[in-house]
């Protein structure tokens, strides 16, 4: 865990930065000449907006390995900070961000959703690490007091794009297949019941929220407190931010 950790902190000190510190991620040769159209609409961009919080190197991560399709970021609990890889499969539920056998494993977008997170139910998968790591933190939704209010934000950045997420419920499941593990390409009747039926019914905070033909949903799953249990937490995009390609 702790040599994971480790290279995972490297990784972070590699191929993000801060707000404010894009500069120093890039070289001359990597820059591109500018459009009248891009400096108009950089002038009118908010270098304080939340889409500015972390700068993500995917050129540099893609040489590391091309499963990696995004970065997931908690806005209030940096050490949520990790690539987000996509296999199709459960590849990576014992393998590190290099394809490497790891106990730790990777965070990871379920097989059946897209990797572009155009569904209307993405599940992203972690394990509950002793030392914290990985989704280790998710835990404490349940057990402290005002962490929920204190934590309700992440994001999800892609090459295309930053996605912001809002919390609205979490709780332990029973089941791994079925329920709240069901993923979901567009809305319709049926999804509104399932986000009442499998999602907010059962969450230890009180959970309502509205649907539109473009909600899009979030589910984060990780292990809990007895093998046949897992822990979800599952958030709502309120705001999304397209790159200038």
């Amino acid at each position: 865990e702790i040599k994971q950790e480790q290279e995972i902190q490297a990784l972070q000190e590699e191929y993000t930065s801060e707000s404010g510190d894009t500069a120093s991620m890039q070289d001359e040769s990597e820059l591109v000449k500018k459009t009248d159209d891009d400096l108009k609409t950089e002038s009118e961009d908010d270098p304080n907006a939340w889409y500015h919080d972390i700068d993500v190197d995917f050129a540099g991560l893609k040489e590391q390995n091309e499963d990696i399709v995004g970065w997931i970021y908690f806005e209030d609990e940096e050490s949520i900070s990790y690539p987000l890889l996509y296999s199709g499969d459960d590849y990576y539920l014992r393998r590190n961000y290099l394809k490497e056998e790891e106990t730790a494993g990777s965070i990871y977008i379920d097989g059946n959703n897209s990797p572009d997170l155009d569904d209307a139910h993405t599940l992203i998968y972690g394990h509950n690490m002793r030392n914290l790591s990985m989704f280790g933190n998710l835990k404490f939704y349940k057990t402290e007091e005002d962490y929920f209010e204190n934590h309700r934000y992440f994001q999800l950045i892609t090459e295309t794009g930053a996605y912001r997420y809002e919390i609205f419920a979490y709780k332990d499941v029973g089941t791994l297949t079925g329920g709240i593990y069901t993923t979901w390409k567009y809305v319709d009747d049926d999804f509104k019941k399932f986000i009442e039926d499998s999602i907010c019914q059962g969450s230890y905070v009180d959970a309502d929220i509205d649907v539109d033909d473009e909600t899009h949903i979030v589910t984060l799953s990780t292990c809990s407190y007895d093998s046949d249990v897992r822990f979800t937490v599952s958030a709502v995009r309120i705001d999304e931010h397209k790159w200038n390609q």
